[in-house]
C-alpha cells in the first residue's frame, strides 16, 4: 500500500536488537523490484522509493508487502535524504539499495551483527559483486565500496558526480560481505543510456576537480577509499585515459581472466570513458553560466 510522507519516526520500541530496515530505491523496475525484494525477505521493514514509474513497479512492490512511496528524482543524493527525512523506518539503521541489487544472507547476517553491537560508526561502506553474462567479474570490476549502511540520524549525503558521497561527523567502517548487482538486468541498451547520463556527470565533476589543487598526499594514504578518489582525480589530468582504463583492467587487474564476460567488460568501460573526455573537452569550451545550466540538467536527469 502507499503511505503518505510523514517525518521519520524514532526506532520503534520493542524491536528485536538486530534488526534494520531497508529502502529500495526505483524507477521503472518492473523487471529487477521481484527479485530484489525476495533477497530482502528476512527483513521486517522493507520501503521502496519510486521516482516515477511508468511501468507496474509499484504495484509489484505493493503486493510483495513493500510500503511505497514516490518522489521525484533530483539526484541519488537528495533522494536518499528525503528518505532519511520521511519515510517512516521502523529501525534506525538503514540499508539503501537499488532494485538492480540483491541483499546476501551472509551480508544480512554481518548486518545484524553490527545491529546488534551497537557500533561507534556512523555507517559502513559495503561492497558490491558486479555480475555480468552471468559470472562475477572478480578481477575486472570488483569489488566497489560505498557507504549504503547507515544510522539514519548520524549521516546525511551530498552530490559528487553521477553518484553521491556521505556527510558525517562520525567515523565510517566496512563491511565484508558483499551484495549483488544485476547492473546489466535490463540489458545493454538500457545501460549505454545511462552510462551516456552518467558520463555527462563525471565530466562535470571532472572539471570541478581540475580546477583544484591535486591532493597528493591522499595517493599515500593508508585509508584505501581517500587513495581511490585521489587516483580518479589524477586519472583526469591524464592523456589518454581510455587507453589506460583498458590497460589497467585488462592487464593491471588481471580482466582477462575473467574471460569473454571479462573482456566484454572492459570494452563496455572503455568506451564509457571515451564519451566522459570528449565531454570534458567540450565542456571547457563552454562558458561558466551556460556550464552551471547544464551541471543542473544532468543531476536531474541522471536517475
Amino acid at each position: 500500500m502507499d503511505r503518505s510522507p510523514t517525518s521519520a519516526s524514532s526506532c520503534t520500541t520493542g524491536a528485536s536488537p538486530d534488526a534494520y530496515s531497508i529502502v529500495i530505491l526505483t524507477k521503472d523496475e518492473a523487471i529487477n523490484i521481484g527479485a530484489c525484494l525476495q533477497s530482502c525477505r528476512a527483513c521486517d521493514d522493507i520501503h521502496v522509493l519510486d521516482s516515477g514509474s511508468s511501468d507496474n513497479t509499484c504495484d509489484l512492490a505493493a503486493a510483495m508487502g513493500a510500503t511505497v512511496h514516490r518522489h521525484a528524482f533530483e539526484s541519488f543524493a537528495r533522494q536518499r535524504n528525503w528518505a532519511i527525512d520521511n519515510v517512516p523506518l521502523r529501525h534506525d539503521w538503514v540499508l539503501h539499495l537499488d532494485a538492480d541489487e540483491r541483499l546476501t544472507p551472509a551480508l544480512d547476517a554481518e548486518l545484524r551483527a553490527l545491529v546488534e553491537s551497537r557500533p561507534q560508526e556512523a555507517g559502513f561502506y559495503v561492497p558490491s559483486k558486479l555480475m555480468f553474462m552471468g559470472r562475477w567479474l572478480r578481477r575486472t570490476a570488483g569489488p566497489m565500496y560505498q557507504v549504503r549502511f547507515f544510522d539514519r540520524r548520524r549521516l546525511r549525503f551530498v552530490d559528487y558526480g553521477h553518484g553521491q558521497r556521505e556527510q558525517t561527523d562520525g567515523a565510517l567502517g566496512t563491511v565484508r560481505a558483499p551484495y549483488l548487482h544485476e547492473s546489466f538486468s535490463k540489458g545493454l541498451e538500457t545501460w549505454f543510456e545511462k552510462h551516456n547520463r552518467y558520463s555527462s556527470a563525471e565530466a562535470a565533476q571532472a572539471i570541478a576537480a581540475l580546477s583544484e589543487a591535486m591532493p597528493w598526499r591522499d595517493l599515500m594514504s593508508l585509508d584505501g577509499i581517500r587513495r581511490r578518489r585521489a587516483l580518479k582525480v589524477l586519472a583526469y589530468r591524464l592523456p589518454l585515459r581510455a587507453q589506460l582504463r583498458w590497460i589497467y583492467m585488462a592487464l593491471l587487474r588481471g580482466g582477462f581472466l575473467d574471460g569473454r564476460a571479462g573482456l566484454a567488460y572492459i570494452s563496455l568501460m572503455t568506451s564509457y570513458e571515451q564519451m566522459t573526455t570528449s565531454k570534458i573537452k567540450w565542456l571547457r569550451t563552454v562558458p561558466e553560466p551556460e556550464r552551471a545550466r547544464l551541471d543542473e540538467g544532468v543531476r536531474q536527469g541522471v536517475g
